[in-house]
């Protein structure tokens, strides 16, 4: 199937850009270059937690404590933070923009989406990320450890060998990370008025408002807004918001303002790392009792989670069975949708009426509907599909999905749908009249092309 459409989207002509590696927490932040490479950095860091969040959130079998009034649960915690942490995705983004190096990233890269299992970047010590079903564990070793709260270690704590100096731990001879991500943000944050300060930061207030996430921000489970970077003030309103939602300002406070730039009372939203502990303590429940207790049937109870559930799967582990074709699928969509984002960066406003910008308008907001009307779904059918291999099941890998750009297979959206009908005859229930296969078919033709 090949679809044509009056105009197409421009290509990103700009190559991907590869930060200098290591960055150097000894210090701080001194030229532009650095402070590019830390905010590309910061950018990545985000990218490697949004799979383990979501992965996570599709192991849980129930969906709430009611079809009418679900409250608060594990599964709406995970699904909240994993849309913030998004959202946290494309700030970074739009403080580069705003700082004019929007040329130099880009999400729908095979550089910059992490395969699993891998270390997240840049922190010490090494903390590896791996795809797994949820559990006591993972929350404590894994989600707990992603948003730790700023704190210096003291040097007892430390393995021989190792220091502390200005919040950062000494690694392995030369090379030094940062303790914590929020440690990494707010050394963004001293270098962006160190540079500013001395007028050497080249702020894009004319071309970058027309170029940066805007409107189309919605999360039914948590907070924040997207923030237009055109300079000093603008950059650390979009980077406190970081801050705050992942580990918060204040430790010992737990929330923090729904809205962080513009707070009130009693609009407020627990932390990310409040909301781990949280579910640890059984908190944010998982949905189900048992007919006594409901802290029996908890996160680590097969009766709640599917517990099967393959360890940081790849597409190449399952080729020649049926379920590679959904697990294609995913990964495609997961792709589609950072490239969304992608041409959304490249693709000025026009005008601030959607009436009168309606391509713009409508990116703005498809990516979120990828996420729940595409992505969710499929991952629903991976993981309730049993399979006749070691491990019964098989959530989605989160993997980069490398387009075909013959002209003959059409756009993106059209390989999609390919994809979604060669799955057809053994998923049928990607089909129905509010199906993915619809979901999909609803993407505007000639939006995005491979």
């Amino acid at each position: 199937m090949t679809a044509t459409a009056p105009t197409q989207a421009p290509r990103l002509a700009a190559p991907p850009f590869t930060p200098p590696e290591p960055l150097v927490p000894t210090r701080g932040i001194e030229t532009y270059e650095e402070l590019v490479s830390h905010l590309h950095a910061a950018a990545k860091v985000e990218m490697c937690t949004i799979g383990p969040y979501l992965y996570a959130a599709y192991s849980i079998k129930t969906r709430g404590y009611s079809q009418w009034s679900p409250g608060i649960g594990a599964l709406r915690t995970l699904l909240g933070i994993a849309v913030e942490e998004m959202l946290h995705l494309c700030l970074a983004r739009n403080v580069l923009v705003g700082i004019g190096a929007g040329d130099r990233i880009r999400f729908c890269d095979a550089n910059f989406v992490p395969t699993f299992p891998s270390d997240l970047p840049h922190r010490h010590p090494a903390l590896p990320l791996a795809l797994g079903p949820l559990s006591t564990d993972l929350v404590r070793s894994t989600f707990l450890e992603i948003e730790k709260p700023h704190k210096v270690p003291a040097s007892d704590d430390l393995p021989a060998g190792q220091e502390v100096a200005d919040g950062i731990v000494h690694k392995d001879g030369d090379v030094w990370e940062y303790a914590t991500i929020g440690e990494l943000y707010r050394r963004v944050i001293e270098g962006i008025k160190h540079l500013d300060g001395k007028g050497e930061i080249p702020w894009n207030k004319d071309g970058a408002r027309g170029c940066q996430y805007n409107r189309g921000f919605w999360n039914e489970y948590g907070g924040g807004k997207p923030v237009i970077v055109t300079d000093q003030k603008t950059a650390l309103q979009a980077l406190n918001i970081i801050i705050d939602q992942g580990e918060g300002a204040d430790p010992s406070k737990g929330t923090v303002p729904k809205n962080p730039n513009n707070p009130r009372p009693g609009l407020e939203e627990y932390t990310h790392f409040e909301r781990f502990n949280r579910m640890l303590r059984h908190i944010e429940g998982i949905g189900i009792v048992d007919g006594t207790r409901e802290a029996e049937v908890n996160i680590d109870s097969d009766l709640a989670v599917e517990q099967t559930l393959a360890t940081s799967p790849h597409l190449r582990d399952y080729q020649g069975l049926p379920i590679h074709r959904p697990l294609a699928l995913f990964n495609a969509a997961f792709t589609y949708m950072l490239r969304l984002l992608d041409q959304l960066y490249a693709t000025p406003v026009a005008d601030a009426r959607w009436v009168n910008d309606p391509k713009r308008y409508h990116m703005e907001r498809v990516f979120i509907a990828v996420m729940q009307g595409v992505l969710y779904p499929v991952a629903e059918l991976l993981v309730s599909t049993p399979l006749p291999m070691k491990h019964a099941r098989v959530g989605p890998p989160f993997e980069f999905y490398a387009f075909s750009t013959d002209p003959r297979d059409g756009d993106m959206r059209d390989q999609l749908i390919a994809l979604c009908q060669q799955a057809l005859p053994d998923f049928p229930q990607l089909g129905g009249d509010d199906g993915v296969l619809r979901q999909i078919d609803l993407l505007v033709p000639g939006l995005l092309p491979a």
